[in-house]
């Protein structure tokens, strides 16, 4: 059977085994050609059909380079966000005024660096439909904008939300001198917490650029026969990250 043909016959089968499923099986064709065209002629319309072939082992190989570039980025990306629960707590702790956080529950009292991990949670809930909506928005123009640059985006993102920060450090001491200071001499230099809510914003729409397209990514560009294997690779990046979390609180400290 020549190259062809056996197109012609994996596609017939998937056609008409799909066209079984709804019970249109009462059909009696001679020639696998015949049972293409007549699956097709049976098909509503806008329905589409996709040839699953073979890759070649170039296409393979470039699929994996893809993927494991976007890994290698991944792991970055982590490292960056994920301090929000070290090295950029440690810095509330030190250079943000607390004392305007005092939030008395009646059975508890919230106050310090710690509350600002709630921010995350909430930016997470309220851009998401915002998120979602741009981006409709943007298919809706014809503007299709691809995963690997989405991806990008959020890297440029997050990278703004510590060149963000960095702006309120310039004038701030490094920890040696901080800890010579007497108290109203730190008090006196310390920033508004509304830098912190700032920052989180900025992370946040970072992550929501990269996190949530991750797996369906995978899914897309992994050979078929390598789907597991991607996905797993895509969740070992993000535990690299998060295991590359000492950087930050070591450059911190």
């Amino acid at each position: 059977m020549d190259v062809r043909s056996m197109r012609n016959a994996v596609l017939g089968a998937r056609v008409v085994n799909a066209l079984k499923s709804r019970n249109m099986d009462a059909y009696y064709v001679e020639t696998k050609e015949e049972a293409v065209a007549k699956a097709l002629e049976l098909m509503p319309k806008g329905s589409t059909i996709s040839w699953g072939g073979t890759m070649s082992a170039q296409e393979i190989r470039q699929r994996i380079y893809a993927l494991f570039a976007v890994f290698g980025v991944v792991i970055f990306f982590w490292v960056s966000f994920h301090q929000n629960g070290y090295s950029l707590t440690y810095f509330a702790r030190d250079y943000v005024n607390l004392d305007v956080i005092n939030i008395d529950l009646g059975f508890t009292v919230i106050k310090g660096a710690e509350i600002f991990q709630s921010v995350n949670p909430f930016f997470v809930v309220t851009l998401t439909p915002l998120i979602m909506w741009f981006f409709g928005w943007l298919r809706k123009r014809n503007i299709e904008v691809s995963t690997p640059m989405k991806i990008a985006i959020g890297m440029g993102i997050a990278a703004t939300a510590y060149l963000f920060l960095m702006f309120f450090s310039f004038a701030l001491p490094d920890k040696a001198a901080l800890a010579g200071m007497k108290a109203d001499q730190v008090q006196s230099i310390l920033v508004t917490p509304w830098v912190m809510v700032g920052l989180y914003f900025i992370l946040t729409v970072a992550e929501l650029f990269i996190s949530p397209l991750g797996l369906a990514f995978v899914s897309k560009v992994a050979p078929p026969h390598m789907q597991g294997l991607m996905q797993g690779f895509w969740l070992a990046a993000t535990a690299v990250g998060n295991a590359l979390l000492f950087v930050g609180g070591w450059l911190y400290m």
